[in-house]
């Protein structure tokens, strides 16, 4: 990102979604209330880069399964969660030092299947879209 201002999550309001294990790994993933409902972001860094210097396709996917099942688990109460299928149509590249947001909608759920929708964004440019179903577990 030369020559721009890199952009402050903190300053504009986000706080650091503090989960353990892989989003550990590929984060620090920020967190907002959005008038919808939850929005997330990351910081593109090294790290999520491919060999051509854009984000990994890859990190866009791990981002879209981690915001779309965030959205499923706040819209079932925290109860346990799988992924059972993730589609995600990349749009357009990230680049390092880009801003990425994710927003999330419930388009339709059963007693144990919710399906959902989202869209990755840098501003207001989409990304990707990725739809997915997650399986509602029985608590442990």
């Amino acid at each position: 990102m030369s020559g721009a201002a890199r952009f402050d999550p903190a300053a504009a309001g986000w706080k650091v979604d503090d989960r353990k294990g892989f989003p550990a790994l590929v984060g620090p993933i920020w967190m907002r209330r959005g008038e919808d409902g939850p929005v997330f972001g990351f910081i593109a860094e090294a790290k999520h880069a491919n060999v051509r210097g854009v984000v990994h396709g890859g990190m866009l996917m791990t981002f879209a399964d981690e915001a779309l099942g965030r959205t499923v688990a706040e819209a079932v109460g925290d109860r346990p969660l799988a992924t059972i299928q993730l589609d995600t149509h990349f749009l357009a590249p990230a680049r390092l030092g880009d801003f990425v947001e994710a927003r999330a909608r419930v388009t339709r759920r059963t007693r144990s299947v919710v399906f959902v929708e989202g869209v990755l964004a840098i501003k207001e440019h989409t990304i990707a879209r990725a739809h997915g179903i997650w399986k509602v577990l029985k608590a442990e």
